[in-house]
């Protein structure tokens, strides 16, 4: 029975994965037996991949700043080519957080977050599926938030994509579940 949750061998993509909850996945896919690779915006995506990797497997880094959808094609497809061209799972974990008080709010700011929080997620999610739709199977899991139905205090732009999250997973699982392809999402509070 528990042959049907072995992901041995399994090719995985986990953005925000050098540090915290996208971390501690990371590093769960990899003791599974999975082959890693790891997306963050600076050169500490390098070291915790080597932190992660051990002689018989390598956990690969790739930077990409999920703020400019521009660089997001082409860190993807570089890590679709460390894993020798295919991808099983992705897990949409990059994040970020600005609090201000809702009525100051900067326009700025506002966009900042959207577009790492949720629009690089919706454009992830669109190149993983051109592979995963062609060989009908895939695992898509989408990092929601509580804020993604609860709102929350000071912070009007990351409750607003992580609602987003919450509505674009049940949008693309409806379209793909009948073609092999699951999307899921977690909806973690505070996390150490």
């Amino acid at each position: 029975m528990f042959n049907r949750f072995d992901i041995t061998g399994k090719k995985v993509i986990v953005t925000g994965g050098s540090r915290g909850l996208g971390r501690g996945m990371a590093e769960g896919f990899h003791d599974a037996g999975c082959r890693v690779v790891i997306m963050g915006t600076n050169d500490r995506v390098y070291k915790t991949a080597e932190e992660l990797s051990t002689t018989d497997n390598k956990v690969e880094g790739v930077i990409c700043d999920f703020s400019r959808i521009e660089d997001i094609e082409p860190a993807f497809d570089k890590a679709v080519r460390l894993l020798k061209g295919d991808l099983d799972i992705l897990v949409n974990n990059a994040g970020t957080q600005i609090r201000h008080p809702s009525v100051e709010f900067p326009l700025d700011d506002w966009e900042k977050v959207i577009t790492v929080n949720l629009t690089a997620a919706f454009r992830m999610t669109q190149l993983a599926g051109e592979i995963m739709l062609k060989k009908g199977y895939g695992k898509i899991i989408n990092t929601a938030s509580l804020t993604s139905f609860s709102g929350g205090i000071t912070i009007p732009a990351y409750a607003a994509s992580k609602g987003g999250i919450a509505q674009i997973t049940k949008t693309f699982c409806n379209e793909w579940a009948s073609k092999g392809i699951n999307v899921n999402a977690i909806a973690p509070g505070y996390m150490d």
